[in-house]
């Protein structure tokens, strides 16, 4: 039996029994996976936190094709974020962020980009601290590179670009992009859309330098959770609990 290894995020975790704990990672390398970890609850030599949501880990298991799970042979922890999970909303960005990832990414594919995208916006909030910024950053780079959002900003009717218009408008039902020039908009979505557009090709910390109100970032992640609710068709479990705690509710 082959023994392979990879580096990921734990974007799930669940107990199994009375010593398992079954773990979901955002992979850097490999196809989404859970992987079991054997009596690591009753364990005195393994770490339980190697299975804490949102760490960073790495682990060698047996690459068993004809089950869903992989054994894990050993696990090691890389990183945990302990400056931002010290801080209560803190915790609260990690359990939000994670099971965000969990719902985005399909067992079975394979998007190292999601790796790279949950391992730096943790590792920025690590340092800096939790900005709520970060949220609507996180889920449109998240979001487009799964093909759920548009990233040509072009109206629907006239097919010109929204991002030169007067005003414009984002319609989440029919996930398009309408000018003022072509319908008569409910509300003008240009400053957000702008951002937006912004996001998908500049660092987090130049978007900041361009954008500094918080204005759109509240706007613009408002849209976001209004587009995961049509895609997904349910709130997250962690969601009134976290956005409660940063005032959003």
């Amino acid at each position: 039996m082959a023994i392979r290894k990879e580096r990921g995020i734990v974007i799930q975790s669940r107990d199994i029994g009375d010593s398992d704990r079954l773990i979901s990672l955002a992979g850097e390398s490999q196809s989404r996976m859970n992987f079991l970890s054997k009596g690591i609850r009753k364990s005195k030599r393994r770490a339980i936190i190697t299975t804490e949501l949102g760490s960073l880990v790495e682990l060698d298991y047996y690459d068993q094709a004809e089950k869903d799970w992989k054994s894990i042979k050993e696990i090691h922890l890389v990183k945990r974020y302990d400056e931002l999970k010290s801080d209560y909303l803190g915790t609260l960005f990690v359990l939000y962020v994670t099971e965000l990832t969990s719902q985005i990414y399909p067992e079975g594919e394979n998007h190292p980009f999601l790796f790279q995208l949950l391992s730096g916006s943790l590792e920025t909030s690590n340092e800096t601290g939790f900005q709520k910024q970060i949220l609507p950053f996180f889920k449109l780079r998240a979001l487009s590179h799964m093909g759920h959002f548009p990233t040509e900003f072009y109206c629907h009717t006239c097919g010109e670009e929204v991002l030169t218009k007067s005003a414009a408008y984002f319609s989440v039902a029919e996930r398009e992009f309408l000018c003022s020039d072509c319908h008569p908009i409910p509300k003008d979505h240009l400053p957000v859309l702008k951002l937006f557009h912004t996001m998908l090709s500049k660092k987090f910390s130049n978007v900041l330098g361009i954008f500094p109100r918080e204005t759109e970032y509240r706007d613009g992640d408002l849209i976001l959770n209004q587009f995961l609710r049509s895609l997904f068709g349910k709130e997250l479990k962690s969601y009134f609990e976290f956005y409660k705690s940063i005032g959003y509710l």
